[in-house]
């Protein structure tokens, strides 16, 4: 089997949960004979390298390839380096049978986009997501705000990979529990597989051990506030036996502005004075075994945590564990046989059992530790993991089903009266609104012709042009076959696409401007989508601005509540279903100004339940005029029209009505706002720096020496 793994850490630069993780899966497979490829986002490294360690091959990469940097927010640009480099592979050696990818920051969402939008290169390859740590859970517990730009749209992009891929696997029955509280799975293809771990076996001894200790992260969701909590009560009331915290100390705890580090500092000086608690840094996996020693009590008190990987390091060490009932550690340990179980819900449970573990004999403490050693050999074990995922790769390689739905997010799309139709790309219309655009209109229709689908029509609608040029280049198309024109008098472009979409004799009708064109590809793309998904109603693609700008405007499909509180799609350039776009009522002609009709008519479509998606191509081309409509829409005439729209939809805006008010209040106004994906927040802290600010950002999360240097000046920009 030719096994395609996707991660964002692996050894030896990571030691986290996903990073071990991937490091025994790949020799879980390994031992059973698959070859084995990890792709591993690392900016340590320049451009592309590949290492083989045995029937593995480690495959780490810049996120640079494409210089979507440009344009593509730090992680959103991840994900879709991550799918042009699986292209890349593809093309040279072929299809792997499978391809895994954590949910763990989106990186598999531009993979899985292409995958549903029909690219040879990716359509037939089954894609598993394993979940770990999605970020719209954990930030709810780390009190990060969720709403905050690109927070939420890298937690739009996990959901995306959760809802599109072929199957989902959860470490822990916990996690699952977790995300049905939150979220609504539209397919039932998930499994509970614990994470593959394999150790050196060991005499299991507790002799001498009296440290307790916490190891791992100093995040509130690994319940490091908490635990602090429970040790200030026990001593103020005398205990005196000291905690160590050993892990990282720099993650931010954003409602402080402070590093988790630098707040227990802060606020337990005295106990720290007084040697009862006692502060490390994360230390070297190598370093682990020596320096938990001595350790008797590990305690793990998480807040909400799948399946860390620290509880069976520990156990596999011997080491008594001392774990949160909110979290996957529940299913391991059996409570007072292979370690203890304490609830953060229940009063003095966590005393309890901590006492209960310190009073234990000496007898009693080794048998709990022979025992924990065992359930882990007998739980993560390579063979017993490697039989229950077998199974599902085998399901999900086999599962050649065609699917007639695309999978939103969240948004219950309605379907076509029609469903699907076979008549794919060679039945379509594309409408030109046109007023004294003569010097362009030969462009814009050469590009439609050299359109790499037939395109059944090109109707024109002459909007009451006036200037003389533009009459006598509009009648020179008269006459030419497979073109009409048909002349009103001059009431907008939104009237003139209805005229023309009216008159469509197409299955699909496409509206473009007299001005902008079109690559050969588009419309081939954009009607095999429309043909495929009974639930995709429109379709649109990325922007590439020309003459007045070279910049790309990367949209992204217009699920709610997002396209509600910004535009997120340019939809001057869109494919439609002719049958969608007259039922939701066409183009609004009544519009108090002009400017925002085509952003109204992506939200009547949704309120009907017509969804629609972007294709991730630059395949449409925006002239950047100094005398085009939008230039003259001003910010009051913008608040004026979205209070118009969100007036006329107020329907779905209220279906989405406490999402808009966390978007509005995190953020500010959504008008200003054009791309989700990049840190806006940061770069309006970094004034000075002006337009630039953004690429500084980029600098920074792309190299981690510059990282320490940008935690000190979030600081103090945060005074």
């Amino acid at each position: 089997m030719k096994y395609w793994l996707l991660t964002t850490e692996y050894p030896p630069f990571f030691g986290g949960g996903i990073s071990t993780y991937c490091y025994h899966t790949a020799k879980m497979l390994e031992q059973h004979k698959h070859s084995v490829s990890v792709f591993v986002h690392d900016v340590a490294v320049q451009s592309t390298t590949i290492v083989n360690d045995g029937m593995i091959r480690i495959i780490r990469f810049n996120a640079t390839a494409t210089k979507s940097t440009a344009f593509l927010g730090h992680v959103t640009n991840i994900s879709y380096e991550f799918a042009n480099l699986i292209k890349e592979f593809i093309k040279s050696e072929g299809e792997p049978d499978i391809i895994e990818a954590q949910e763990y920051l989106g990186i598999a969402y531009y993979l899985l986009q292409f995958k549903y939008l029909g690219y040879k290169w990716c359509k037939d390859v089954p894609v598993l997501v394993t979940m770990h740590s999605p970020s719209f859970l954990y930030m709810e517990y780390n009190h990060v705000s969720e709403y905050r730009y690109p927070n939420y749209w890298i937690c739009e992009m996990e959901r995306f990979c959760l809802q599109a891929a072929d199957h989902i696997v959860s470490p822990s029955r916990f996690m699952v529990d977790e995300l049905s509280k939150r979220f609504t799975l539209n397919h039932q293809n998930i499994s509970v597989i614990p994470n593959p771990y394999s150790f050196r076996e060991l005499q299991s001894t507790i002799d001498g051990g009296n440290e307790i200790i916490f190891f791992g992260k100093l995040t509130v969701q690994k319940g490091i506030l908490q635990l602090l909590n429970y040790f200030k009560q026990l001593w103020d009331e005398g205990f005196q036996r000291s905690l160590t915290l050993i892990g990282g100390q720099d993650i931010v705890y954003h409602p402080e502005g402070l590093s988790m580090g630098a707040i227990v500092r802060k606020k337990y000086k005295s106990y720290l004075s007084a040697g009862l608690l006692k502060l490390e840094d994360r230390i070297e996996p190598s370093a682990i075994e020596k320096r938990l020693e001595k350790a008797e009590v590990i305690i793990v008190p998480s807040n909400n945590d799948n399946l860390p990987y620290v509880t069976a390091e520990m156990m596999s060490l011997g080491k008594i564990v001392l774990v949160s009932e909110q979290g996957g550690h529940r299913e391991v340990v059996e409570n007072e046989i292979s370690g203890f179980i304490f609830d953060h819900e229940k009063s003095g449970s966590f005393r309890q059992q901590l006492i209960t573990i310190l009073e234990l004999d000496k007898q009693k403490k080794q048998e709990i530790s022979s025992r924990a050693q065992k359930r882990i050999s007998e739980y993560f074990g390579y063979q017993k993991i490697y039989e229950s995922k077998k199974q599902v790769i085998d399901l999900v390689v086999l599962q050649k089903s065609s699917k007639t739905k695309f999978p939103y997010i969240r948004f219950n799309q309605a379907v076509s009266k029609n469903g699907t139709s076979s008549k794919g790309n060679k039945n379509i219309s594309v409408v030109v609104p046109y007023y004294n655009m003569g010097r362009y209109l030969d462009q814009t229709i050469r590009s439609v012709k050299n359109s790499s689908c037939e395109v059944n029509e090109i109707i024109i609608v002459n909007d009451g042009s006036t200037e003389e040029e533009s009459i006598k280049k509009l009648d020179a198309y008269r006459a030419v076959a497979g073109i009409v024109v048909i002349d009103t008098v001059n009431k907008g472009v939104g009237a003139a696409r209805n005229t023309g979409i009216k008159a469509a004799s197409g299955e699909y009708v496409a509206v473009l401007d007299a001005d902008d064109i079109v690559e050969p590809e588009y419309y081939a793309i954009a009607t095999k989508v429309l043909s495929t998904y009974e639930n995709v109603h429109f379709v649109g693609c990325w922007t590439r601005y020309f003459e007045g700008s070279n910049k790309i405007w990367p949209t992204f499909s217009p699920e709610p509540p997002l396209i509600l509180y910004h535009n997120l799609i340019n939809s001057s350039a869109i494919i439609f279903k002719k049958e969608s776009i007259i039922a939701a009522g066409l183009y609004d002609t009544k519009m108090t100004f002009t400017g925002l009709e085509d952003y109204a008519s992506v939200i009547s479509m949704l309120a009907v339940g017509y969804g629609g998606i972007v294709i991730p191509e630059p395949l449409f081309r925006y002239r950047v005029r100094e005398n085009s409509m939008i230039r003259d829409v001003t910010k009051d005439k913008k608040n004026i029209l979205v209070q118009y729209i969100s007036n006329t939809f107020s329907s779905l805006f209220s279906s989405y009505s406490h999402e808009l008010v966390n978007l509005y209040n995190t953020n500010g106004a959504g008008i200003q706002y054009d791309n989700p994906t990049l840190d806006y927040y940061l770069s309006d802290k970094i004034p000075f720096l002006g337009k630039h600010s953004q690429k500084v950002i980029k600098l920074i999360k792309r190299n981690r020496c510059t990282k320490k240097i940008a935690y000190k000046l979030y600081r103090f920009l945060k005074k």
